[in-house]
Formats: structure tokens, C-alpha cells, sequence
């Protein structure tokens, strides 16, 4: 398999959000009703477009892959970068200044796009299996759904980018990103780098 294009750089994430003000913040932004003010994101959706490769652009290195993720979950991401709770420069300079309303539309057009297709090329079978044995002991399906597609309340991993993948769990691994709840630092902290990378090409190469 051809080694991908190098993509441009992402920034670190640092310790997540702050899961009742994001339950609350989130809970009153579905409920609300149509979005009303929401130029901000029409403005610049189409810079989110290009960071995370929609369509046929190409993402920016360490970037997550957008489709599939559940217009909740989104949500939730998209107010933890507005409310400093998740931090990373680019995203929290994106959102920074949207109404709700904004962030509202942005997720629920995160929830149309569709999910990233299998990597390219026949992956290697041994690290396959090595990596399904890492996921199974570590039962990532018993969060992230048995197909690892996600949920409203958990991000989807099947054909996520793998480098974003792996950028993930050593943040995870080094306590540079915590989220809401700590199991993912416990899950990520005996993994050696090599496992890391394994269960990151085990989830990215995932057929249907």
C-alpha cells in the first residue's frame, strides 16, 4: 500500500470537557428550536471542510475524519472548544465566537456527511489480527458500539484517520487529553507504542 500524502499539522488537545455543564449546554441546544443566527458557520464551513477532508479535499495531519459522528456527540465536542474545556488553538479560534445556534447547525452538518470509507489497498493481515486482539482485550466495543461506528455519547472509530487515531490514545496514554470521564486514560495507559499504533491501523483499515 502507497505510504498517503503528508498532511499539514494538527495542534495538541489538553484535558477534556466538563461532562455536567457540556450534558446541560448540549441538552438545551437540541431542544432549542431551528437555528436562527448561524452566519458564522456558513462562513466558515467551508474551511471546516478542508481541515477535516470532506469530500476531496485532503485533511490536515492528525485531523479527525467528521463523518459519521452523531450530531450530539458533535455538539458536545464543538461547545467543549467553545467553553475552553477541550482545547486545541484552531479549533477553539474556529468557534470561539459562534452563537449556539452556530454550533447547532455545524453538528447537525457534521451529521449528514458520510462516514470515511475503508484505507485504500489490502492491509496487512498480521497486524490486523494483532489489532483486533488489542480492541477485544480492551473491549473498545463495549463503548464504542461492536462495529466501533459510535454512539450519541461516544465518537465512531471504524475508518477514523489513523494518525488521528494514534494521536488520540497517546494523548490519552500521557494525560495531554483526559475528556469527561477517566476510563479512557486507564484503557490508553499500559499500551506501549507499538500497541498503539496496531489498534490505530486495526480501526482505520476496518472492511465492510
Amino acid at each position: 500500500m502507497a505510504p498517503s500524502k503528508a498532511r499539514a499539522a494538527w495542534p495538541g488537545q489538553r484535558p477534556g470537557p466538563c461532562l455536567p455543564r457540556l450534558v446541560l449546554l448540549g441538552c438545551l441546544g437540541l431542544a432549542a428550536g431551528p437555528a436562527m443566527t448561524q452566519e458564522i458557520f456558513e462562513e466558515r464551513k467551508e474551511q471546516c471542510a478542508d481541515c477535516h477532508g470532506v469530500g476531496d479535499a485532503e485533511a490536515m495531519q492528525e485531523a479527525p475524519a467528521l463523518g459519521g459522528i452523531d450530531a450530539y456527540y458533535a455538539l458536545l465536542q464543538l461547545v467543549a472548544f467553545r467553553e475552553g474545556d477541550r482545547e486545541n488553538a484552531i479549533m477553539s479560534s474556529m468557534v470561539e465566537d459562534m452563537s449556539d445556534d452556530d454550533l447547532r447547525a455545524a453538528s447537525d452538518w457534521i451529521a449528514e456527511l458520510t462516514r470515511p470509507a475503508p484505507s485504500e489497498g489490502t492491509p496487512d493481515a498480521q497486524r490486523m489480527e494483532a489489532g483486533a486482539a488489542l480492541a477485544e482485550e480492551h473491549r473498545c466495543g463495549s463503548c464504542h458500539g461492536a462495529e466501533y461506528l459510535g454512539g450519541s455519547q461516544m465518537p465512531p472509530l471504524r475508518n477514523q484517520h489513523e494518525d488521528y487515531l494514534a494521536k488520540a490514545l497517546h494523548d490519552y496514554k500521557t494525560e495531554r487529553r483526559i475528556g469527561a470521564r477517566a476510563a479512557m486514560v486507564e484503557i490508553a495507559e499500559p499500551l506501549s507504542d507499538e500497541d498503539i499504533d496496531t489498534l490505530a491501523f486495526y480501526l482505520a483499515h476496518l472492511t465492510d
